[in-house]
């Protein structure tokens, strides 16, 4: 079995609740992220660093679009999907806003 960023410390797993999530937003927004082992500490969580990066970039970041794709969106996936096939971090840079999410999102829609 893989060896986990966090065996060795006591720190909670499972769902963040919001006060964890406005922990995180406040810290980050007013200090930036950094080591992000460091961030988990001077946030005052009990998680690992991994999950603190992980949260941010998946769900937290204002910058993160949400949504549906455009038609215009939609073509270039299923244009470049045929030359790149599931390969999709590469897919998501060919289009002009990459989402993080892409590769859920479009598995979602258009199956693997």
């Amino acid at each position: 079995m893989g060896h986990h960023c966090c065996s060795k410390q006591k720190v909670k797993r499972g769902l963040w609740s919001p006060e964890e999530d406005e922990k995180l937003i406040r810290h980050i927004t007013t200090h930036g992220h950094g080591c992000w082992s460091s961030v988990t500490k001077l946030a005052g969580l009990q998680r690992c660093g991994k999950s603190c990066r992980l949260r941010w970039i998946n769900y937290l970041r204002p910058d993160l679009r949400r949504g549906s794709f455009t038609e215009q969106e939609e073509r270039t996936i299923i244009d470049v999907h045929r030359i790149l096939g599931n390969r999709w971090a590469q897919i998501a840079k060919h289009l002009p806003d990459p989402k993080t999410h892409i590769s859920s999102l479009i598995h979602g829609r258009y199956g693997r």
